[in-house]
Protein backbone atom coordinates (compact mmCIF):
# COMPACT_ATOMS: atom_id res chain seq x y z
CA UNK A 1 0.00 0.00 0.00
CA UNK A 2 1.29 3.07 -1.29
CA UNK A 3 0.86 6.89 0.49
CA UNK A 4 1.53 8.98 -2.46
CA UNK A 5 0.53 12.41 -1.00
CA UNK A 6 2.75 14.71 0.73
CA UNK A 7 1.00 14.25 4.38
CA UNK A 8 0.33 11.46 6.44
CA UNK A 9 -2.56 8.91 5.91
CA UNK A 10 -4.39 7.10 8.50
CA UNK A 11 -6.23 3.53 7.32
CA UNK A 12 -7.56 0.14 8.18
CA UNK A 13 -7.95 -2.83 6.12
CA UNK A 14 -10.75 -4.72 7.01
CA UNK A 15 -11.55 -8.39 6.05
CA UNK A 16 -14.84 -10.50 4.73
CA UNK A 17 -15.41 -14.05 4.12
CA UNK A 18 -17.28 -15.22 1.00
CA UNK A 19 -20.46 -15.30 3.37
CA UNK A 20 -19.90 -11.46 3.99
CA UNK A 21 -18.91 -11.48 7.76
CA UNK A 22 -16.72 -8.99 8.88
CA UNK A 23 -13.23 -10.71 10.12
CA UNK A 24 -12.62 -10.47 13.98
CA UNK A 25 -9.01 -9.41 12.40
CA UNK A 26 -7.90 -5.87 10.91
CA UNK A 27 -5.26 -3.84 10.22
CA UNK A 28 -4.61 -0.31 11.26
CA UNK A 29 -2.09 1.90 9.40
CA UNK A 30 -0.10 5.11 9.81
CA UNK A 31 1.68 5.71 6.28
CA UNK A 32 4.17 9.04 5.88
CA UNK A 33 3.70 11.12 3.67
CA UNK A 34 5.45 8.98 0.25
CA UNK A 35 5.75 6.03 2.45
CA UNK A 36 4.23 2.01 1.53
CA UNK A 37 3.90 -0.59 3.67
CA UNK A 38 2.97 -4.31 3.31
CA UNK A 39 0.75 -6.71 4.95
CA UNK A 40 1.27 -10.54 4.63
CA UNK A 41 -2.14 -12.29 4.92
CA UNK A 42 -1.03 -15.13 5.84
CA UNK A 43 0.74 -14.23 8.49
CA UNK A 44 -2.75 -12.64 10.30
CA UNK A 45 -3.64 -13.88 13.29
CA UNK A 46 -8.04 -14.91 13.05
CA UNK A 47 -8.43 -15.35 9.65
CA UNK A 48 -7.87 -19.21 9.72
CA UNK A 49 -6.33 -21.41 7.44
CA UNK A 50 -6.40 -22.05 4.85
CA UNK A 51 -9.22 -18.53 4.07
CA UNK A 52 -10.23 -16.76 1.09
CA UNK A 53 -12.09 -14.15 0.90
CA UNK A 54 -11.80 -10.03 0.06
CA UNK A 55 -10.26 -6.99 1.43
CA UNK A 56 -11.61 -3.27 1.86
CA UNK A 57 -8.77 -0.59 2.87
CA UNK A 58 -10.13 2.70 3.84
CA UNK A 59 -8.18 5.36 4.63
CA UNK A 60 -8.79 9.50 5.38
CA UNK A 61 -6.87 10.90 1.90
CA UNK A 62 -6.48 8.83 -1.53
CA UNK A 63 -4.11 5.79 -1.60
CA UNK A 64 -3.49 3.01 -3.88
CA UNK A 65 -2.41 -0.71 -3.30
CA UNK A 66 -1.48 -3.84 -5.16
CA UNK A 67 -1.68 -7.27 -4.07
CA UNK A 68 1.23 -9.83 -4.58
CA UNK A 69 0.05 -13.84 -4.36
CA UNK A 70 2.72 -15.73 -3.34
CA UNK A 71 2.44 -18.80 -5.01
CA UNK A 72 2.80 -22.50 -4.37
CA UNK A 73 6.36 -24.16 -4.61
CA UNK A 74 7.84 -23.37 -8.19
CA UNK A 75 4.92 -21.11 -9.68
CA UNK A 76 5.18 -17.70 -10.66
CA UNK A 77 4.19 -14.39 -8.55
CA UNK A 78 1.28 -13.17 -9.34
CA UNK A 79 0.55 -9.34 -8.82
CA UNK A 80 -2.54 -6.72 -10.00
CA UNK A 81 -3.49 -3.59 -8.22
CA UNK A 82 -6.13 -2.52 -6.48
CA UNK A 83 -8.80 -0.70 -7.60
CA UNK A 84 -9.90 2.87 -6.14
CA UNK A 85 -14.09 3.70 -5.64
CA UNK A 86 -14.04 5.70 -8.45
CA UNK A 87 -12.63 2.40 -10.54
CA UNK A 88 -16.07 0.16 -9.66
CA UNK A 89 -18.56 0.10 -12.16
CA UNK A 90 -21.88 -1.57 -12.43
CA UNK A 91 -20.49 -3.49 -15.29
CA UNK A 92 -16.80 -4.43 -15.37
CA UNK A 93 -15.35 -6.92 -18.50
CA UNK A 94 -12.65 -9.79 -18.39
CA UNK A 95 -11.10 -9.89 -21.64
CA UNK A 96 -10.44 -13.41 -21.06
CA UNK A 97 -11.02 -16.21 -19.12
CA UNK A 98 -9.83 -19.52 -19.58
CA UNK A 99 -11.35 -22.93 -18.33
CA UNK A 100 -9.87 -26.52 -17.71
CA UNK A 101 -9.59 -28.35 -21.09
CA UNK A 102 -8.74 -25.38 -23.21
CA UNK A 103 -6.12 -26.03 -25.95
CA UNK A 104 -3.54 -23.32 -23.72
CA UNK A 105 -3.88 -25.71 -20.67
CA UNK A 106 -4.26 -22.78 -18.58
CA UNK A 107 -6.85 -21.89 -16.13
CA UNK A 108 -8.25 -19.24 -14.84
CA UNK A 109 -9.83 -18.18 -11.53
CA UNK A 110 -11.67 -15.00 -11.34
CA UNK A 111 -12.81 -12.63 -7.99
CA UNK A 112 -15.71 -10.02 -8.25
CA UNK A 113 -15.89 -8.07 -5.59
CA UNK A 114 -19.13 -5.86 -4.26
CA UNK A 115 -18.01 -2.75 -3.38
CA UNK A 116 -21.49 -1.32 -1.93
CA UNK A 117 -22.52 -1.89 1.90
CA UNK A 118 -25.55 -3.90 0.45
CA UNK A 119 -26.65 -6.94 -1.17
CA UNK A 120 -26.55 -6.84 -4.77
CA UNK A 121 -26.98 -8.97 -8.06
CA UNK A 122 -24.76 -9.98 -10.45
CA UNK A 123 -25.07 -11.21 -13.76
CA UNK A 124 -21.93 -13.03 -15.35
CA UNK A 125 -22.22 -13.49 -19.05
CA UNK A 126 -19.52 -16.53 -20.25
CA UNK A 127 -18.91 -15.03 -24.03
CA UNK A 128 -17.58 -17.12 -26.73
CA UNK A 129 -15.33 -15.38 -30.01
CA UNK A 130 -18.26 -15.75 -31.90
CA UNK A 131 -20.27 -13.41 -29.47
CA UNK A 132 -22.54 -16.87 -28.49
CA UNK A 133 -22.94 -17.59 -24.53
CA UNK A 134 -21.74 -20.37 -23.72
CA UNK A 135 -23.02 -19.76 -19.87
CA UNK A 136 -25.31 -16.97 -18.22
CA UNK A 137 -25.02 -16.99 -14.64
CA UNK A 138 -26.91 -14.77 -11.82
CA UNK A 139 -26.14 -14.69 -8.13
CA UNK A 140 -26.63 -12.52 -4.61
CA UNK A 141 -23.13 -11.15 -3.41
CA UNK A 142 -23.24 -9.90 0.63
CA UNK A 143 -21.80 -6.58 1.08
CA UNK A 144 -17.83 -5.78 -0.09
CA UNK A 145 -17.52 -9.84 -0.97
CA UNK A 146 -16.39 -11.84 -3.68
CA UNK A 147 -17.59 -14.58 -5.51
CA UNK A 148 -14.88 -16.65 -7.22
CA UNK A 149 -15.40 -17.94 -10.69
CA UNK A 150 -12.96 -21.29 -11.09
CA UNK A 151 -11.70 -22.49 -14.36
CA UNK A 152 -10.41 -25.38 -12.99
CA UNK A 153 -14.00 -27.35 -12.21
CA UNK A 154 -16.14 -24.76 -14.68
CA UNK A 155 -18.81 -27.43 -15.07
CA UNK A 156 -19.32 -27.89 -11.09
CA UNK A 157 -18.37 -24.77 -9.59
CA UNK A 158 -20.24 -21.83 -12.32
CA UNK A 159 -22.15 -23.40 -15.17
CA UNK A 160 -22.39 -26.77 -17.27
CA UNK A 161 -21.03 -25.93 -20.73
CA UNK A 162 -17.84 -24.37 -19.50
CA UNK A 163 -15.31 -27.35 -20.51
CA UNK A 164 -12.86 -26.23 -22.86
CA UNK A 165 -14.05 -22.31 -22.64
CA UNK A 166 -11.75 -19.54 -24.13
CA UNK A 167 -13.61 -16.71 -24.17
CA UNK A 168 -14.38 -13.64 -22.33
CA UNK A 169 -17.08 -12.53 -19.87
CA UNK A 170 -19.16 -9.49 -18.56
CA UNK A 171 -20.45 -8.99 -15.46
CA UNK A 172 -23.62 -6.51 -14.55
CA UNK A 173 -24.53 -5.85 -11.08
CA UNK A 174 -27.81 -3.90 -9.49
CA UNK A 175 -28.76 -3.34 -5.98
CA UNK A 176 -31.01 -6.29 -4.54
CA UNK A 177 -33.04 -3.24 -2.42
CA UNK A 178 -34.30 -1.46 -5.25
CA UNK A 179 -32.92 -2.71 -8.67
CA UNK A 180 -30.50 0.32 -9.50
CA UNK A 181 -27.02 -0.12 -10.44
CA UNK A 182 -24.19 -1.64 -8.44
CA UNK A 183 -20.75 -0.69 -7.85
CA UNK A 184 -18.10 -4.13 -8.33
CA UNK A 185 -14.62 -4.31 -9.43
CA UNK A 186 -12.63 -7.71 -10.42
CA UNK A 187 -8.91 -9.29 -11.12
CA UNK A 188 -8.42 -12.70 -12.43
CA UNK A 189 -5.06 -14.72 -12.26
CA UNK A 190 -4.12 -17.80 -14.57
CA UNK A 191 -1.92 -20.64 -14.12
CA UNK A 192 -1.13 -23.24 -15.92
CA UNK A 193 -2.18 -27.47 -15.01
CA UNK A 194 -0.41 -29.39 -17.04
CA UNK A 195 1.92 -31.66 -15.06
CA UNK A 196 5.62 -31.39 -17.00
CA UNK A 197 7.49 -29.29 -19.35
CA UNK A 198 8.71 -26.11 -19.23
CA UNK A 199 5.49 -24.15 -19.10
CA UNK A 200 4.64 -25.76 -16.17
CA UNK A 201 4.58 -23.50 -13.34
CA UNK A 202 3.84 -20.31 -15.41
CA UNK A 203 1.41 -17.84 -13.48
CA UNK A 204 -0.09 -13.96 -13.58
CA UNK A 205 -2.77 -11.82 -13.24
CA UNK A 206 -4.54 -9.00 -14.59
CA UNK A 207 -7.84 -6.89 -13.69
CA UNK A 208 -11.20 -6.54 -15.05
CA UNK A 209 -12.02 -3.49 -17.04
CA UNK A 210 -14.49 -0.67 -15.43
CA UNK A 211 -16.88 0.40 -18.54
CA UNK A 212 -15.33 3.77 -18.00
CA UNK A 213 -11.84 2.71 -19.13
CA UNK A 214 -13.04 1.61 -22.70
CA UNK A 215 -12.07 3.39 -25.53
CA UNK A 216 -12.36 3.30 -29.50
CA UNK A 217 -8.51 4.10 -28.61
CA UNK A 218 -6.16 2.17 -26.76
CA UNK A 219 -2.34 1.83 -26.23
CA UNK A 220 -0.60 -1.18 -25.78
CA UNK A 221 3.27 0.23 -24.03
CA UNK A 222 4.60 -3.31 -24.84
CA UNK A 223 4.49 -5.04 -28.16
CA UNK A 224 7.17 -8.44 -28.87
CA UNK A 225 7.95 -10.67 -31.58
CA UNK A 226 10.55 -13.27 -30.78
CA UNK A 227 12.32 -10.58 -28.71
CA UNK A 228 14.51 -11.19 -25.92
CA UNK A 229 12.62 -14.76 -25.51
CA UNK A 230 9.41 -13.29 -25.61
CA UNK A 231 6.16 -12.86 -27.53
CA UNK A 232 3.23 -10.46 -26.23
CA UNK A 233 -0.34 -12.01 -27.13
CA UNK A 234 -3.65 -9.47 -27.05
CA UNK A 235 -7.25 -10.33 -25.83
CA UNK A 236 -9.20 -7.64 -26.91
CA UNK A 237 -12.78 -7.02 -26.17
CA UNK A 238 -15.64 -5.76 -27.48
CA UNK A 239 -17.73 -3.76 -24.97
CA UNK A 240 -20.73 -3.39 -26.55
CA UNK A 241 -23.84 -5.28 -25.93
CA UNK A 242 -25.05 -4.91 -29.21
CA UNK A 243 -22.90 -3.88 -31.96
CA UNK A 244 -20.10 -5.55 -33.28
CA UNK A 245 -16.87 -3.48 -34.32
CA UNK A 246 -13.85 -3.29 -36.54
CA UNK A 247 -11.00 -3.50 -34.62
CA UNK A 248 -7.31 -2.34 -36.37
CA UNK A 249 -4.28 -2.37 -34.21
CA UNK A 250 -1.19 -0.72 -35.97
CA UNK A 251 1.96 -0.92 -34.74
CA UNK A 252 4.92 1.07 -34.05
CA UNK A 253 8.92 -0.46 -33.61
CA UNK A 254 11.50 0.69 -31.31
CA UNK A 255 13.77 -2.70 -32.52
CA UNK A 256 13.37 -5.24 -35.59
CA UNK A 257 10.47 -5.80 -38.33
CA UNK A 258 7.32 -3.23 -37.68
CA UNK A 259 4.17 -5.96 -37.85
CA UNK A 260 1.92 -4.27 -40.62
CA UNK A 261 -1.12 -3.26 -39.55
CA UNK A 262 -4.14 -6.30 -38.78
CA UNK A 263 -7.89 -5.50 -38.77
CA UNK A 264 -10.66 -8.00 -37.75
CA UNK A 265 -14.45 -7.80 -36.64
CA UNK A 266 -15.31 -8.57 -32.85
CA UNK A 267 -18.70 -9.75 -32.03
CA UNK A 268 -20.75 -7.86 -29.69
CA UNK A 269 -19.12 -8.68 -25.49
CA UNK A 270 -17.06 -11.06 -27.17
CA UNK A 271 -13.26 -11.15 -28.04
CA UNK A 272 -10.15 -11.12 -30.78
CA UNK A 273 -6.93 -12.85 -29.81
CA UNK A 274 -3.85 -11.61 -31.65
CA UNK A 275 -0.23 -11.69 -31.77
CA UNK A 276 2.46 -9.49 -33.39
CA UNK A 277 4.05 -12.40 -34.93
CA UNK A 278 0.87 -12.78 -36.92
CA UNK A 279 1.98 -10.15 -39.17
CA UNK A 280 5.22 -9.87 -39.32
CA UNK A 281 6.57 -13.12 -40.50
CA UNK A 282 7.31 -14.11 -37.29
CA UNK A 283 10.63 -11.70 -37.60
CA UNK A 284 11.97 -10.00 -33.98
CA UNK A 285 10.23 -6.65 -32.97
CA UNK A 286 10.10 -4.47 -30.16
CA UNK A 287 7.90 -1.66 -30.18
CA UNK A 288 4.08 -0.24 -28.95
CA UNK A 289 0.83 -0.99 -30.51
CA UNK A 290 -2.04 1.24 -30.86
CA UNK A 291 -5.63 -0.37 -30.74
CA UNK A 292 -8.71 1.29 -32.59
CA UNK A 293 -12.02 0.46 -32.96
CA UNK A 294 -14.37 1.73 -35.37
CA UNK A 295 -17.88 1.96 -33.62
CA UNK A 296 -17.93 0.91 -30.29
CA UNK A 297 -15.55 1.37 -27.23
CA UNK A 298 -13.08 -2.15 -26.50
CA UNK A 299 -10.80 -3.15 -23.68
CA UNK A 300 -7.59 -5.26 -23.81
CA UNK A 301 -4.75 -6.91 -22.23
CA UNK A 302 -1.20 -8.35 -23.17
CA UNK A 303 0.38 -11.30 -22.11
CA UNK A 304 3.94 -11.54 -22.24
CA UNK A 305 5.44 -15.31 -23.21
CA UNK A 306 8.99 -16.47 -22.60
CA UNK A 307 9.49 -18.61 -25.69
CA UNK A 308 12.79 -20.58 -25.22
CA UNK A 309 14.55 -21.08 -22.59
CA UNK A 310 16.11 -24.51 -20.54
CA UNK A 311 14.57 -22.89 -17.04
CA UNK A 312 10.95 -22.59 -16.11
CA UNK A 313 9.55 -19.81 -18.73
CA UNK A 314 7.45 -16.89 -17.43
CA UNK A 315 4.28 -15.43 -18.75
CA UNK A 316 3.56 -11.94 -17.50
CA UNK A 317 -0.14 -9.92 -17.80
CA UNK A 318 -0.93 -6.19 -18.41
CA UNK A 319 -3.79 -3.74 -19.04
CA UNK A 320 -4.10 -1.60 -22.30
CA UNK A 321 -4.40 1.61 -21.36
CA UNK A 322 -6.65 4.41 -23.14
CA UNK A 323 -6.41 7.53 -21.01
CA UNK A 324 -4.21 8.81 -18.00
CA UNK A 325 -2.40 11.60 -16.00
CA UNK A 326 0.53 13.30 -16.08
CA UNK A 327 1.85 11.62 -12.65
CA UNK A 328 1.53 7.85 -11.62
CA UNK A 329 1.95 5.36 -8.27
CA UNK A 330 3.77 2.57 -8.30
CA UNK A 331 3.27 1.04 -5.09
CA UNK A 332 6.03 -2.16 -4.94
CA UNK A 333 8.96 -1.70 -6.41
CA UNK A 334 12.39 -3.70 -5.43
CA UNK A 335 15.94 -4.39 -5.83
CA UNK A 336 17.64 -7.48 -5.21
CA UNK A 337 20.96 -8.73 -4.95
CA UNK A 338 22.94 -10.32 -7.91
CA UNK A 339 21.85 -13.66 -7.81
CA UNK A 340 18.83 -13.34 -4.72
CA UNK A 341 16.26 -15.57 -5.92
CA UNK A 342 13.72 -14.34 -3.39
CA UNK A 343 12.90 -11.12 -4.66
CA UNK A 344 12.82 -9.09 -7.56
CA UNK A 345 14.17 -5.97 -9.69
CA UNK A 346 12.04 -3.26 -10.98
CA UNK A 347 12.01 -2.07 -14.33
CA UNK A 348 9.58 0.54 -15.36
CA UNK A 349 9.04 1.38 -18.96
CA UNK A 350 6.97 4.90 -19.15
CA UNK A 351 5.03 6.09 -22.37
CA UNK A 352 4.28 9.29 -23.61
CA UNK A 353 0.39 9.10 -24.85
CA UNK A 354 -0.72 12.13 -24.80
CA UNK A 355 -0.79 14.92 -27.58
CA UNK A 356 2.64 16.91 -27.08
CA UNK A 357 6.63 16.04 -27.40
CA UNK A 358 7.68 15.96 -23.61
CA UNK A 359 10.96 18.20 -23.02
CA UNK A 360 14.34 16.90 -21.99
CA UNK A 361 14.47 16.95 -18.13
CA UNK A 362 10.44 16.41 -17.68
CA UNK A 363 9.78 13.42 -17.03
CA UNK A 364 11.03 11.87 -13.45
CA UNK A 365 10.91 9.10 -11.76
CA UNK A 366 11.13 9.61 -7.55
CA UNK A 367 12.12 6.71 -5.48
CA UNK A 368 10.76 6.59 -1.88
CA UNK A 369 11.54 4.07 0.83
CA UNK A 370 8.85 2.70 2.80
CA UNK A 371 9.35 5.80 4.98
CA UNK A 372 8.53 8.38 2.70
CA UNK A 373 12.15 9.66 2.27
CA UNK A 374 13.41 10.36 -0.88
CA UNK A 375 16.67 7.11 -2.36
CA UNK A 376 16.64 8.14 -5.80
CA UNK A 377 15.68 10.70 -8.20
CA UNK A 378 15.77 10.00 -12.13
CA UNK A 379 15.24 12.63 -15.02
CA UNK A 380 15.22 12.46 -18.44
CA UNK A 381 18.04 13.33 -20.74
CA UNK A 382 16.32 13.32 -23.89
CA UNK A 383 12.74 14.73 -25.25
CA UNK A 384 9.59 11.35 -25.41
CA UNK A 385 8.18 12.17 -28.31
CA UNK A 386 4.44 10.81 -28.48
CA UNK A 387 4.14 7.63 -28.92
CA UNK A 388 7.47 6.82 -27.30
CA UNK A 389 9.27 5.27 -24.07
CA UNK A 390 11.40 6.16 -21.17
CA UNK A 391 13.12 3.40 -18.93
CA UNK A 392 14.34 3.58 -15.36
CA UNK A 393 15.48 1.44 -12.31
CA UNK A 394 15.92 2.37 -8.77
CA UNK A 395 19.66 1.42 -9.28
CA UNK A 396 20.34 3.23 -12.33
CA UNK A 397 21.94 -0.07 -13.49
CA UNK A 398 22.70 -0.82 -17.23
CA UNK A 399 22.34 2.97 -18.38
CA UNK A 400 23.64 4.29 -21.65
CA UNK A 401 21.06 4.56 -23.90
CA UNK A 402 18.94 7.76 -25.06
CA UNK A 403 15.80 6.05 -23.59
CA UNK A 404 17.17 5.55 -19.98
CA UNK A 405 15.92 8.39 -17.27
CA UNK A 406 19.73 10.13 -15.46
CA UNK A 407 19.69 9.53 -11.69
CA UNK A 408 21.12 11.02 -8.95
CA UNK A 409 22.44 7.87 -7.34
CA UNK A 410 24.06 5.20 -9.39
CA UNK A 411 24.57 1.95 -7.66
CA UNK A 412 28.02 0.17 -9.00
CA UNK A 413 28.60 -2.64 -10.59
CA UNK A 414 25.00 -2.25 -11.98
CA UNK A 415 23.45 -2.50 -8.55
CA UNK A 416 25.10 -6.09 -7.88
CA UNK A 417 25.09 -5.68 -4.10
CA UNK A 418 22.04 -3.31 -3.77
CA UNK A 419 19.12 -4.01 -1.99
CA UNK A 420 15.72 -1.43 -2.12
CA UNK A 421 12.10 -1.94 -1.02
CA UNK A 422 9.44 1.28 -1.68
CA UNK A 423 7.21 2.71 -3.72
CA UNK A 424 7.89 5.44 -6.63
CA UNK A 425 5.97 8.47 -8.19
CA UNK A 426 6.67 8.95 -12.08
CA UNK A 427 5.82 12.59 -13.08
CA UNK A 428 5.42 14.44 -16.34
CA UNK A 429 4.75 18.13 -17.32
CA UNK A 430 1.10 19.32 -16.49
CA UNK A 431 -1.13 18.54 -19.18
CA UNK A 432 1.16 15.52 -20.37
CA UNK A 433 -0.40 11.77 -20.37
CA UNK A 434 1.89 8.88 -19.04
CA UNK A 435 1.47 5.48 -18.60
CA UNK A 436 3.40 2.88 -17.56
CA UNK A 437 4.29 -1.51 -16.63
CA UNK A 438 6.71 -2.21 -14.45
CA UNK A 439 8.17 -5.32 -14.86
CA UNK A 440 9.60 -7.46 -11.72
CA UNK A 441 11.89 -9.98 -12.46
CA UNK A 442 13.94 -11.75 -10.23
CA UNK A 443 18.03 -11.99 -11.32
CA UNK A 444 18.76 -15.39 -11.46
CA UNK A 445 18.06 -16.94 -15.13
CA UNK A 446 16.71 -20.23 -13.22
CA UNK A 447 14.08 -18.48 -11.36
CA UNK A 448 12.63 -15.80 -14.03
CA UNK A 449 9.37 -17.99 -14.14
CA UNK A 450 8.29 -15.41 -11.12
CA UNK A 451 8.61 -12.55 -13.93
CA UNK A 452 5.24 -10.65 -13.44
CA UNK A 453 4.07 -6.91 -15.27
CA UNK A 454 2.24 -4.25 -13.38
CA UNK A 455 0.54 -1.27 -14.39
CA UNK A 456 1.32 2.02 -12.73
CA UNK A 457 -2.01 3.35 -11.16
CA UNK A 458 -3.04 7.06 -12.11
CA UNK A 459 -3.31 10.26 -9.63
CA UNK A 460 -5.53 12.44 -9.98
Amino acid sequence: MQNPNSNPATAVVNFYDLTGALQPVNVPLNLPANGSTEILIGNLTGLGSPWKGSAVISADQPVVAASIQVPPSGYGHIMANAFTSAEASDKIFLTTFLAIGNPTSAVSLFGVQNTEAENVNIRAQFVLPNGLNAADVTLTLPAYTSKFFDGLNPTTTIASGLHGFNGSVVVTATKVSNGTPALIVGSSEERRVENTGLFRFQAYGFEAIPQSAGATTVYMPTALCKFASATTYFAVQNLSFTMPTVVTITYSAVTGTTPTQITNTVSPLAKWSVNPCQSNGNQLFSGAAVIQSSVSPVAAIGKARQETGANPRYVTAYRAEATSTNRLAIPFVRWSPLGDSNSFRSYIAIQNIGTAVIPAGQLTVTYYSVTGAVINTCVSQNATPVGEKQNSNVAAAFPGTSSTLSCSVIQPSDGASYTFAGSAIVQGPPGSALIAIVRNSPDPVAVRVHTEDMNAIPLP
